[in-house]
């Protein structure tokens, strides 16, 4: 059971990270778990669009493939904190005009939601602090996220 401290802890202690790439085309990052999960974060420029992922590179074999929240109870928040701090990174240093990112439904129902929410509530969060506009669609294998920067107004 997941109480509120540990949640707190869990948010609080992002993994140790490693920023690779870093050009005008790509950005990206990756780290390690205590249990050797190694994720990465991929940011890719398009004409239109930054488009970002996140996700487990080595599953565990009887796993198959999963995506960021796939590991279980306070661990999944502690990799969640972490994909947040360089995602944070990764917008405050590019300041890109437009990201856009999906959650995967592809998995049991419970996941699929939780990420979704998830996802929704921290795309929220970027979008306040960093001047985006955001809309979702959501799609049946999937939910889009779209953050768009705000237009300064001319007139100030």
């Amino acid at each position: 059971m997941i109480t509120y401290r540990n949640l707190q802890e869990s948010l609080n202690r992002p993994y140790k990270w490693r920023r690779g790439l870093s050009t005008a085309k790509g950005w990206s990052a990756d780290f390690k778990t205590k249990d050797g999960s190694k994720y990465a974060f991929q940011a890719a420029r398009t004409k239109k669009y930054w488009g970002v992922t996140f996700s487990l590179e080595n599953p565990p074999k009887d796993k198959g493939s999963m995506a960021l929240t796939g590991t279980e109870g306070s661990g999944s928040l502690r990799v969640f904190a972490t994909i947040a701090q360089i995602f944070e990174v990764y917008v405050s240093e590019v300041k890109p005009d437009k990201i856009m990112f999906s959650a995967d439904k592809t998995e049991r129902d419970d996941a699929r939601a939780t990420r979704a929410k998830l996802y929704a509530r921290f795309s929220k969060m970027i979008a306040r602090k960093y001047g985006y506009d955001l809309k979702t669609k959501d799609n049946t294998i999937d939910m889009d996220f779209v953050l768009t920067k705000k237009k300064k107004n001319s007139k100030e």
